[in-house]
């Protein structure tokens, strides 16, 4: 596919110019992608559990600086379909690390969680996946970033439908937390399915670039759907008019 065959083309022709960016961007993305996992598998809510997801959240932040000069060198090369695929990336993962370190410490305060800064945040991920949906469309050998960008369209209409709701279940900032952090897993996993394992095993074939691609996807998709629901269904129920006086209360 052409956005797998571009980017290993682009860190093939950079690696040594931008090894200093190059290196500490792979090491970050391996710590992150055991990291993730050590999250799953820890009891949540344990001291233990906290560490690694700071941990994880410092992985994800050297991944976005380290990153941010691939992907101008990428677009100054020539390599529109990296650069964007790199970017919205790049894009993704921050708005997935604030978003779940915001949900934690403005848990008591939906309001100001919901405020103009994530409503910012939002909007720019999803103006980003519209554009990753319009490169997407328009070349058939890069078809498989539709559905990639549909995640930030998709935050967007979550947004305007938790800004629209009249209750709200007392334990949203989980549901925001676990569904950030899930993203930030599925963008990862396809990264390193798509540059990183193709590196390690060149001459892959177009069924496992494809599986690369919507494996992650679909299990991510699918794990925040169910704990969606496993959260939702057991949830007591605010109502609007009184969110602000229950996170005063707390």
């Amino acid at each position: 596919m052409l956005v797998l065959r571009q980017s290993l083309r682009f860190f093939e022709e950079n690696i040594m110019d931008l090894s200093i960016f190059v290196m500490p961007h792979v090491i970050a993305g391996v710590f992150a992608l055991i990291l993730f996992w050590m999250a799953v598998f820890n009891r949540k809510g344990t001291a233990l559990h906290r560490r690694i997801g700071q941990a994880y959240l410092l992985s994800m932040a050297l991944i976005v600086v380290t990153g941010v000069p691939l992907t101008i060198k990428a677009y100054l090369d020539g390599y529109l379909i990296t650069a964007v695929f790199l970017g919205y990336l790049l894009i993704l993962v921050s708005h997935g690390g604030v978003t779940a370190l915001r949900s934690i410490r403005l848990r008591h305060d939906r309001e100001a969680f919901l405020g103009p800064f994530h409503r910012a945040a939002t909007a720019v991920l999803a103006l980003a996946g519209i554009a990753v949906i319009v490169l997407g469309w328009g070349s058939s050998m890069a078809f498989i970033l539709v559905p990639f960008g549909a995640i930030g369209a998709l935050g967007l209409i979550g947004l305007i439908r938790d800004l629209r709701r009249s209750d709200i279940p007392k334990n949203w900032w989980l549901r925001e937390h676990f569904g950030a952090l899930i993203g930030n897993g599925i963008a990862t996993h396809i990264a390193f399915s798509q540059i990183g394992l193709a590196r390690i095993f060149p001459g892959q074939g177009s069924v496992t670039t494809l599986l690369g691609w919507l494996l992650p996807l679909i299990i991510g998709l699918a794990a925040i759907q169910i704990l969606d629901r496993r959260y939702g269904k057991s949830a007591a129920r605010i109502p609007g008019h009184a969110r602000t006086a229950t996170a005063q209360s707390q």
